[in-house]
């Protein structure tokens, strides 16, 4: 399909546009793999190479993107609690933006493709900042990945999803939801931050265009608890913070110039 600003994208919502290279480290993501790392030399590391990247990747994000934020209230609000945060995933470093960025001060945990913990060196670093890999092909691996989700969240830590499934650099619509991220909040009874990420661009000499980038925290969503049962819940928070990140996306472009020809 092509969007509206003319850019070819797959046809599937959830299919993936960039190719994942590099897929050499040989790890099992199954009932022995540690979704949350529990070694303490490397929690250490970690802790150290956040700081080394809050130094370096905020300013970038800043300097290169014109990075901002807006609905900082609404992220107060969470202020000590768990949840589990919600964004269209639209710029390949929106999730390390929002963990180093956003939450500059508070460790986030990220789910992200197997594939990409997979590759040598990037798998490693982003494990480090808090990547939690999502075992597709493992039945046994996925019921470990939620045991260690929940564990996470019952210890006060939010947890980041991309519902929409796969990375779509600079779209602009907002795609179909999967449920996985509302049946965890649900189950841990922890609400849902949505955010939402948008774009200004502006067209260089060479023809190409140097994107800004924005991100707006919105409501926090709760568990509906007077359904009768977690599908429903889970499924009544899917269509909310869907409809919310619509809404943002679609005001945040049509009350500013964005440079974009619609």
């Amino acid at each position: 399909m092509i969007d509206k600003d003319g850019i070819q994208r797959p046809d599937k919502p959830d299919e993936n546009v960039l190719t994942i290279k590099n897929e050499k480290r040989k790890v099992k993501f199954d009932e022995n793999y540690s979704f949350r790392p529990r070694n303490i030399f490397f929690r250490m590391w970690a802790a150290f190479f956040r700081g080394l990247a809050i130094c370096i990747f905020n300013p970038f994000m800043r300097m290169k993107y014109h990075f901002k934020t807006y609905g900082g209230e609404h992220k107060k609000k969470l202020k000590g609690k768990p949840f589990i945060m919600t964004c269209n995933h639209v710029h390949m470093f929106d999730d390390l933006t929002i963990g180093t960025n956003v939450f500059a001060w508070r460790k986030i945990y990220y789910t992200t493709l197997d594939r990409n913990i997979k590759r040598p060196m990037i798998g490693f670093f982003l494990r480090s900042l808090g990547g939690i890999p999502i075992p597709v092909h493992s039945i046994s691996g996925m019921k470990k990945f939620n045991e260690d989700i929940s564990y996470l969240l019952q210890k006060g830590k939010p947890v980041l999803y991309n519902p929409e499934g796969a990375l779509w650099p600079y779209y602009r619509e907002i795609r179909p939801f999967k449920r996985g991220a509302f049946a965890m909040a649900v189950k841990n009874d922890v609400p849902v931050l949505p955010m939402v990420v948008t774009f200004k661009r502006k067209k260089k000499r060479n023809g190409k265009f140097r994107y800004y980038i924005f991100y707006t925290i919105c409501e926090p969503v709760y568990v509906d608890k007077s359904l009768s049962d977690e599908k429903s819940q889970s499924e009544k928070m899917m269509h909310q913070v869907h409809d919310i990140t619509v809404k943002t996306a679609k005001e945040f472009y049509e009350s500013q110039d964005c440079g974009f020809d619609d």
